[in-house]
This record gives C-alpha cells, structure tokens and sequence, in this order.
C-alpha cells in the first residue's frame, strides 16, 4: 500500500487577509515498509504536509491518493484512510480524555463498530507493542500515568486501528533521555515488523540512525529528497537552510579540516569507530 501527493497545495483561511500558503506543489509518493523522515524548519509545511497523508486536511489544489484512488473523490469512504494511516500528532497525551486506559485505546476500534471481543483484542495488543501489558493497567486512569506511559498509550490509540502506515509528528518531543530512546526504539521495531513509518523529526542523528529516506522541506516545497547518505553528504546546503547535521557527520568534517582522509560517508555512530581505526591504523595523522 502507498500513499501519493500529487501536485498538493494547501493555503490556511484562503480568500482572507490572513491566508498563508502552507505548503506548495509538493509531489511525493510514500512507499511501502519504508521509514521516511521529514525534517526542515518550524514552520516549514511538515505537519501540514503529514495532515494531507491520513485526509485530515484536504489539498486547495492537488490530489492525495491511496493506492491510486483519490482519498477526496466523491464516494470514497474516508474511515478506510483512517483505518490504514494512523497519525500521531506531536504531544499526544494531551489529546487523552476517557477514563480509563482501555476506554481510550479502544475508542476507535470502538467507533468502527466492532464487537467489544474485537476491541478488547485490539486494546490488548497495542498495548502489548507499546510494552505497557502489565495486569491490571487497563483499568487505570491515563492522567494518574508518567509522561512517557502517557505517550504510549496514546500510540496505543492509533495501534488499535492498525494502521499500515504510520504518521508520527516528533513522537520523542520533550521526553526524558529513556523515554526517549524507548520511544525510538518501540518505533523502529515497528518498522521491522513491517510497518510503513513516516517521522516528522528535528534530530538529524535520529534521521541518520532510522531513516531510510529523508525529505527536507524549506517554505512549503521539497528542497531535497534522497536516502540519509545522500541528504548528509549534503552538509555544506543544510547548514545554508539553517538546518543541522548528524554529530558524526560534524566530526567527520572536523578531521577533514584537519587534513585526515575522514570518508565523507559517514553519517551514523556505528559508522565512526571503524573509520577511526582505520585513518590510525593507517597512520594518517599528518596535521592532527
């Protein structure tokens, strides 16, 4: 399953003295088991652009089609893109508001008319991926909860649909260092289980660490597109867009100022230590 904008543009409170044109002619095709990042400035049309990828927002120009039927036309039941494009907006927890955990996770199975077996299953099973299936948390209230428990079951809401793709708009936002990383990595596995993940993100080492395509917007238009390599050798153009770059791709640069023969490929932590070993092994110190 894939997701394609054609042409898309979206423009807040249009005809008004206040409209904005949020994003401009943006074409992108979202493929199947992939892990896209969208990464560019505040302000920059990502969460808007995300919006467009479930029909939450529907283009002033433009198409959004999923698998190749366009998701506005008339007739198109629009709970099949809910049901197959789960979104999660940034700071989720506060979109909480049932009573119990197992009230929230199952209210959109709920609203999909299924039987309550169906959405006990359901409620059950998120909650197992967002590894929070401990006896008795179902029936607890989500505001007696951590922060990063708050997060989770959240997610679990949109889980609960089970969605084939997943829009997360900056899922680690204000988290702790841990709930961070668990975040990431309930994310990432995810992936691996063949989820469709599509993640709004300012960390550039995240992109580097998980994504495997990136796609930088600038004033409402895709500035750049390709895989994490591709974008972060790159780095000279990110850092005129005002944009960072992976803290290993800023080391690599260093020992190039250096006069290290530093590969210009190397973007992930993994990647650093061996490159070390070799520029030493080599004995290629020369200006250090």
């Amino acid at each position: 399953m894939q997701v394609t904008l054609e042409q898309v543009t979206h423009t807040y409170q249009e005809g008004s003295p206040f409209q904005a044109v949020a994003i401009r002619d943006v074409s992108l095709t979202i493929r199947e088991g992939e892990f896209l990042a969208l990464i560019g400035h505040t302000g920059c049309g990502k969460s808007t652009l995300a919006q467009h990828i479930n029909g939450l927002l529907k283009p002033t120009s433009g198409r959004v089609l999923l698998d190749g039927q366009d998701i506005h036309q008339k007739g198109f039941d629009k709970r099949e893109v809910r049901r197959k494009v789960g979104l999660v907006f940034q700071y989720p927890e506060h979109q909480l508001f049932e009573e119990t955990v197992a009230k929230d996770v199952g209210f959109g199975p709920k609203n999909l008319g299924l039987s309550d077996a169906e959405i006990k299953e359901r409620v059950a099973e998120a909650l197992r991926k967002v590894g929070l299936d401990e006896p008795g948390f179902t029936e607890k209230s989500p505001f007696e909860l951590s922060g990063g428990q708050m997060r989770r079951v959240a997610m679990a809401g949109v889980l609960a649909m089970r969605p084939q793709i997943l829009v997360l708009d900056e899922p680690a936002a204000g988290l702790d260092p841990q709930s961070r990383e668990d975040m990431l990595q309930l994310i990432s596995g995810l992936h691996q289980q063949g989820s469709t993940v599509v993640m709004i993100s300012h960390s550039m080492d995240d992109v580097a660490r998980f994504a495997t395509r990136a796609v930088v917007m600038e004033h409402g238009t895709i500035a750049m597109e390709g895989t994490p390599q591709e974008i972060f050798r790159q780095a000279e153009r990110l850092e005129q867009m005002g944009l960072d770059v992976p803290s290993v791709c800023k080391l690599g640069m260093k020992l190039r100022e250096m006069g290290l023969n530093c590969p210009e490929d190397i973007f992930r932590e993994e990647q650093a230590l061996p490159a070390l070993l070799a520029l030493w092994k080599e004995g290629k110190c020369h200006g250090a």
